[in-house]
């Protein structure tokens, strides 16, 4: 309820558990692994401010998290409020989608 939420800034949609969280992030990101030709990465393309998803990925798929922020760091500014504004024309951009579901950047 909105009375509620004007209390606090706490999180608007529930977040599953951690160890779900970790889960879906470790899959998507191995997913990303699969891509011969990242279109993702380029900004005509894909992401607008031309962060490097691909390698982001690896760095979280091996759980290097501080490599994976400072990896993001490099062409992005503001991780944290960029990527919760973000449509994710990335996913749009993904060669995995040509043959199935493109790796899932904002959920």
């Amino acid at each position: 309820p909105t009375a509620d939420r004007l209390k606090d800034y706490d999180e608007v949609m529930a977040s599953p558990p951690l160890d779900e969280k970790e889960s879906l992030l470790h899959t998507q990101a191995a997913r990303c692994m699969d891509c011969g030709t990242p279109f993702c990465h380029q900004e005509a393309t894909g992401c607008p401010l031309g962060n490097k998803i691909p390698e982001f990925n690896e760095l979280v798929h091996k759980g290097e998290w501080r490599d994976a922020l400072d990896r993001l760091l490099e062409t992005n500014n503001f991780p944290e409020f960029t990527g919760r504004v973000c449509p994710a024309p990335c996913e749009g951009s993904c060669v995995l989608g040509i043959i199935e579901n493109p790796v899932s950047i904002k959920s």
